[in-house]
């Protein structure tokens, strides 16, 4: 009877850990958004580029939890 109180906690305790590592997979795997496919950014190739419009004073203004804005066309890549 021990023995199978032992192997149900063991399967709960795996079945957990699986269900935290795929949560964690899940959530590391966002992706940023592409740039859009207008006729303004088809033309992007450098991070230069991109302050006027999405500097604090521009007309598009990254969000206050937007990463580092040290590399823009790293992360977000032109639309296919």
């Amino acid at each position: 009877m021990k023995k199978r109180a032992a192997f149900k906690d063991i399967l709960i305790y795996v079945v957990f850990v699986a269900a935290v590592l795929v949560a964690l997979f899940i959530l590391s795997s966002k992706k940023p958004p592409l740039m859009p496919a207008d006729g303004i950014h088809r033309s992007l190739s450098a991070d230069r580029e991109c302050t006027p419009c999405h500097s604090p004073g521009g007309d598009e203004p990254l969000g206050q939890k937007h990463p580092p804005k040290i590399v823009c066309v790293e992360c977000h890549k032109h639309a296919k």
